[in-house]
C-alpha cells in the first residue's frame, strides 16, 4: 500500500497536474494518499527506536491520531507559518485515504483465512454496533423461541459472542448445565464477565466456557437436549457446514432441539428481497475485511439440518423476512406442517 501510494504521487505530482486543469487532481488527490505513503516509514521508524512493539499493520488508533495530527498541523498551524491557505477538503481527503488505507491493511490474509475470522477486535465495540444497527431486533429473535423447548438439562451454545442470550437462556432455564463454544478470546471474556456479574449462588458453576473454533473442540456424543447456533452457521462456506452441521448433531441427544436465528433473503417480495440482498452484501463484505470471515454469501442450512436427522418444526420471520429464528427438533414426530409467524 505505502509503495503504491507514492507510485500514484509521484505519478500525480509530474505526470498529470502539469498537464491537466482538473481541479481534482490539482488540489485533493495527493491529500489522499498522505496517510498512506507517509505513516509506514514514520511506524517503521518507532519500531526501531523501540518505541513500537511489533511489525504489525498500522492500528485504527494510530492512523486516526496521525489524521488529527497532521490536519492540525497543514491546515490550522501551517497556514499561520508559511504563505498557504487551509482547505477544509483537504483534511477530508486525508480522512478518506486514511479510511482506504485501514481497509487495505485490515484485509484477511491467507493465513489468517487459514486460522479462521478473527473477533477480537470487534469484541469491544460489538454491543454498540449491534443497538445502533439493529436496536434491539437480533435479540428478540435470539430468543422467540426460547418458550418453545421445552425444559432442557444439557445446552450447547456455539458461537455465543458477548454472552447476552446467555443470560436470557440462565434465566428461562436457570436449573440447566450450559456449555459455551466461543472462538474469541475477546468475546469469551466480555461473556464470562457478564455471566459472573449476574451469576448468584452457585449458577456461576452451571456454565462452561471454552476458548475453542468448534471444528477443534471434541463435542461430547449424544450430551445435549439443546444446541443453540444463533447468528453463526452464516460464517461459513457450505463445504464447512457439510462438516459443522453433522458434528454438532452427534453431539445432541435423542429427541434434542436445535435453535437456529440468522438472517435470509424472503422468499417472495421484490422489494424484500432487493433490501434483504442489500444488506447482506454489505454485512459480509465489512466481516470479510474486518475479521478474515471464510463465507462471502449466505448458505441456508437447512437442507443441511435435515440430512442430520432435525426437522423443522416451527419458524417465525421478522424485520421484513431478513431475520428468521427457527425450532428444530431430532426425530420429532411427523405433526403437520411447520408453523410459520411472518413479522
Amino acid at each position: 500500500m505505502c509503495l503504491l501510494a507514492c507510485l500514484l504521487y509521484a505519478v500525480n505530482r509530474w505526470g498529470i497536474k502539469p498537464h491537466s486543469g482538473s481541479l481534482f487532481f490539482h488540489a485533493w488527490f495527493n491529500d489522499g494518499l498522505l496517510i498512506p505513503c507517509a505513516l509506514p516509514p514514520l511506524l517503521w521508524m518507532h519500531r526501531r527506536l523501540g518505541w513500537r512493539a511489533d511489525d504489525r499493520p498500522p492500528t485504527g488508533g494510530e492512523i486516526a491520531a496521525h489524521w488529527a495530527g497532521w490536519s492540525v498541523l497543514f491546515e490550522g498551524i501551517g497556514p499561520h507559518l508559511l504563505r498557504t491557505t487551509g482547505d477544509p477538503w483537504d483534511v477530508v481527503a486525508y480522512g478518506v485515504g486514511a479510511v482506504g488505507a485501514w481497509l487495505w491493511w485490515r484485509r484477511p490474509r491467507r493465513s489468517q483465512v487459514e486460522r479462521g475470522p478473527n473477533f477480537d477486535w470487534l469484541a469491544p465495540h460489538y454491543r454498540w454496533l449491534e443497538a445502533v444497527l439493529a436496536g434491539g431486533k437480533l435479540q428478540r429473535c435470539r430468543t422467540a423461541q426460547l418458550g418453545a423447548v421445552g425444559t432442557p438439562r444439557r445446552i450447547l451454545l456455539v458461537g455465543e459472542g458477548n454472552g447476552r442470550f446467555l443470560a436470557a437462556c440462565h434465566a428461562a432455564f436457570p436449573a440447566a448445565r450450559i456449555t459455551v463454544v466461543e472462538a474469541s478470546g475477546a468475546m469469551l471474556a466480555r461473556a464470562r464477565a457478564r455471566w459472573e456479574r449476574g451469576a448468584g449462588g452457585g449458577a456461576a458453576a452451571r456454565v462452561e466456557f471454552f476458548h475453542s473454533r468448534v471444528e477443534h473442540w471434541a463435542a461430547p456424543p449424544g450430551e445435549f437436549d439443546l444446541v443453540v447456533t444463533h447468528f453463526f452457521l452464516d460464517c461459513f462456506r457450505p463445504g464447512q457446514l457439510d462438516e459443522l452441521i453433522p458434528r454438532l448433531a452427534a453431539s445432541a441427544a435423542p429427541g434434542a432441539r436445535w435453535l437456529v436465528a440468522d438472517f435470509q433473503v424472503p422468499a417472495t417480495g421484490l422489494v424484500r428481497r432487493l433490501r434483504a440482498e442489500l444488506i447482506l452484501a454489505l454485512m459480509y463484505w465489512f466481516f470479510r475485511w474486518g475479521t478474515g470471515l471464510p463465507a462471502s454469501e449466505l448458505t441456508p442450512p437447512d437442507g443441511r439440518l435435515a440430512a442430520a436427522g432435525f426437522r423443522l418444526r416451527a419458524r417465525r420471520e421478522m424485520e421484513w423476512g431478513l431475520l428468521h429464528t427457527d425450532l428444530w427438533e431430532q426425530a420429532a414426530p411427523a405433526v403437520g406442517p411447520p408453523r410459520e409467524v411472518s413479522r
